[in-house]
């Protein structure tokens, strides 16, 4: 997969079949949001489902803005 990976980087334009219906730059921020918070490398957060991958982004917000506001609760 990694090779994959640097075949595609190589390009000066993203190749035709990873460009067409996908979200690059919104893909890049939804890796980045978990594997900041949840520390998962790239690898096991590019082997989920889209709709996975989706779901515990949309659980992270929730349990962030909890935390959230639990603290502006205690100001």
């Amino acid at each position: 997969m990694h090779g994959l990976r640097q075949d595609v980087l190589r390009h000066d334009r993203p190749v035709q079949f990873f460009s067409d219906g996908v979200d690059l730059d919104g893909l890049r921020r939804e890796i980045f949001f978990l594997a900041y918070h949840l520390h998962w490398s790239w690898g096991e957060l590019m082997d989920l489902d889209v709709a996975e991958r989706r779901v515990y982004v949309n659980l992270l917000i929730e349990q962030i803005e909890r935390e959230n506001s639990r603290m502006e609760e205690t100001r």
